[in-house]
């Protein structure tokens, strides 16, 4: 079984914006990621909004779009 490290709100290898680990920048490949809102580093995985924003026309919902490759996630610096 494994044990997850509960620094923040879930294990360290799921990234949200409401996860209490601040402001990162997401990485795919070694491209950066604008509008990321789900990163799995452990699966690879990246569920992202693309620009400009589109709603589906039936399910009044945003679209997303979905990016796997490795995966790294690096802590914005304060500035």
């Amino acid at each position: 079984m494994d044990k997850f490290s509960m620094t923040k709100l879930g294990p360290d290898h799921i990234h949200t914006p409401h996860d209490g680990g601040g402001a990162r920048d997401v990485f795919v490949d070694g491209r950066k990621v604008d509008g990321a809102f789900y990163a799995d580093t452990k699966r690879g995985i990246v569920d992202y909004y693309p620009k400009p924003l589109k709603i589906h026309k039936r399910g009044k919902r945003v679209i997303t779009r979905r990016l796997r490759g490795h995966v790294e996630v690096v802590r914005k610096s304060d500035g």
